[in-house]
């Protein structure tokens, strides 16, 4: 028999929908908590993103939404608002919620009025802007607030137009930041017996990754710009190509930069004055970056990655989602559920040894509706 999961026993109620909410509230599930997803008669519009699975869910609700229950709820309906804030109140240690601005509140399901009634809830908002300032009110997706916070003009090839990053980043990272909130409110609460409110919003994410931007611009009074795979001033720190493929490579002290020349076949670039040491090498970034280049073009992406890892270079294949998923290293974490229909990538983390595995796949719409609504 496995070990009990740490969060068996919390009571999750999730009023949310799309990813960060649902991501959120299924690493909580994953860790044991009981989730219970309320989702409108329509259903979560992540159902309805991507490609279908079944007749009513997609690939992106899939992957957000194991471990739980579900039922459908007419919020327009005061009978039905009414049941949603008893069972809250009499039953849930969380609730997180992501509805539109200002909609909670409207609907009598906001922080103010379950606290009232459940001081020990601990009440989680996912916002767009944050809940404050003149955009606090706006609704808002992922590639909206990569656009808004700097991510996008920091994120693509130079000459090139900015970039959004090609994973929900931000929507993910507040998912995580709403599950840091809640294991902190719930140890709080150990103490206190009191709960209390938790806002997380995708801004505020954006801004967190963003930091080394904000301190370069700071420093330096220059705005920072796109770098492609690398970074301004470290050389060689970028994709390149080889013959069949391309390969990452981080070489940054003399250490490395030599056994790299040496694995290209190029001993003299030691004794260049623009290649032989760490800051001149940034400065004439450019230059080294070509040389490298053209070096590579020799072999096969796969050849070069086995040569230069031997030789103690840091590297590695850009790969594929097809690659990753067949590749040895990804298959021994353990991460991966290939049981089902769809690869599941399961909890990046473990306890004691063991990774929280799924217990249930994603809901249908309305799958417990007969359990807790059996009027």
């Amino acid at each position: 028999m496995s070990a009990p999961l740490p969060l068996e026993g919390i009571k999750v109620v999730e009023i949310g929908q799309n990813v960060a909410a649902p991501f959120g509230a299924m690493i909580l599930a994953d860790f044991g908590a009981s989730v219970l997803k309320i989702e409108s008669l329509q259903g979560d519009d992540a159902r309805h993103y991507g490609a279908k699975v079944g007749d009513h869910s997609s690939i992106v609700f899939e992957a957000f939404n194991r471990n739980k229950e579900a039922i459908s709820l007419d919020l327009s309906q005061a009978s039905e608002r009414q049941w949603l804030r008893d069972f809250i109140v009499e039953n849930a240690d969380v609730c997180i919620q992501s509805l539109r601005p200002g909609k909670a509140d409207e609907l009598g399901l906001g922080a103010v009025d379950l606290l009232a009634l459940a001081p020990q809830l601990i009440y989680c908002n996912i916002g767009a802007y944050g809940s404050e300032g003149p955009l606090n009110k706006m609704p808002g997706y992922d590639p909206m607030i990569q656009a808004f916070s700097g991510i996008m003009s920091v994120t693509g090839e130079a000459d090139r137009a900015p970039s959004r990053v090609g994973v929900p980043l931000v929507d993910l990272g507040t998912g995580m930041w709403l599950c840091i909130g809640v294991l902190s409110a719930l140890n709080q609460r150990h103490q206190s017996g009191k709960g209390g409110v938790v806002d997380v919003s995708l801004l505020e994410t954006a801004l967190a990754w963003m930091t080394v931007q904000f301190g370069l611009h700071g420093a330096t009074g220059k705005v920072p710009k796109r770098a492609g795979s690398g970074i301004s001033g470290i050389a060689p720190n970028k994709a390149f190509a080889t013959a069949d493929g391309q390969i990452m490579i981080t070489a940054l002290n003399n250490k490395l930069f030599f056994a790299l020349a040496d694995v290209l076949g190029h001993p003299e670039w030691k004794d260049d004055p623009q290649l032989g040491k760490a800051r001149a090498r940034g400065k004439y970034c450019d230059r080294v970056n070509d040389l490298v280049q053209q070096a590579l073009l020799a072999r096969g992406r796969d050849q070069w990655v086995e040569l230069l890892r031997e030789a103690g270079v840091p590297c590695s294949p850009i790969q594929n989602a097809a690659e990753v998923l067949e590749h040895a290293q990804t298959q021994a974490t353990g991460m991966i559920d290939a049981s089902g229909d769809l690869p599941t990538v399961l909890s990046a983390l473990s306890f004691n040894g063991q990774r929280p595995g799924m217990r249930s796949n994603a809901p249908t719409h309305g799958q417990h509706n007969a359990k807790y609504l059996p009027e």
